[in-house]
């Protein structure tokens, strides 16, 4: 689950950008992997400029993630927006508090710059074992399951304190289970890419290849 979220995170971000000319890029290679690492995981970046991305295309990748990470929940668990916020922090702030990244030039190229990335990926292969040692999540769906047998509807539990306080809980254990890697190097070719700005930016070249570093897949 994790692994789509990360995909689906660049998916979105390469929406954000389009083909380029031979138009002067504008920030450094290292600066903007670095910046596409910290985003997709950790919410937030300093280096957003030189990846092209303005504030408004942060925030609007947080909500998007999230809401991606909490689909299989929310489906069933209906979420209001207080918890929605709640969660959002949770989830950013668990996952700054765990990653490091650093990244430096392996190879200088005025068309294909390599970068390399140094950090502690996610390890997300027990994270959905995890779940079976949820009891807040279990005890969360036979409650809203009740709920709605008895006529509750979607409204109604999202303005419920107790589902609102349990959803919390329950996935709140989950965020934390999604454990990390020992430090690792991973080399990302680049390319050119037009920014919601108006310029031309780096960005990496294959997403997948980025994303399955990111949280240890294949």
């Amino acid at each position: 689950m994790l692994k789509k979220i990360f995909v689906c995170a660049l998916t979105l971000a390469a929406l954000l950008i389009g083909g380029c000319g031979e138009e002067k890029v504008v920030g450094t290679p290292d600066k903007a992997i670095l910046a596409y690492a910290e985003i997709i995981t950790t919410g937030e970046s300093t280096n957003l400029a030189a990846a092209g991305f303005s504030e408004e295309d942060n925030k609007n990748l947080r909500d998007v993630i999230l809401k991606i990470f909490l689909k299989p929940f929310s489906d069933a668990v209906p979420l209001s927006d207080e918890t929605m916020t709640e969660l959002e922090k949770i989830f950013y702030a668990n996952n700054k508090a765990k990653m490091n990244f650093q990244t430096k030039m392996k190879t200088e190229d005025k068309e294909h710059p390599v970068v390399e990335l140094t950090t502690t990926p996610l390890d997300i292969s027990n994270a959905n074992k995890e779940l079976q040692k949820n009891n807040e999540l279990f005890a969360l769906l036979g409650m809203v399951g009740k709920l709605k047998s008895d006529g509750a509807t979607d409204d109604q539990l999202k303005q419920n304190p107790e589902v609102q306080k349990l959803a919390v809980t329950a996935f709140t254990k989950y965020i934390e289970g999604v454990q990390i890697q020992e430090e690792k190097t991973f080399e990302v070719p680049c390319a050119k890419v037009e920014g919601t700005n108006g310029n031309v930016h780096w960005a990496p070249a294959d997403a997948k290849a980025l994303t399955n570093f990111m949280t240890g897949g294949n």
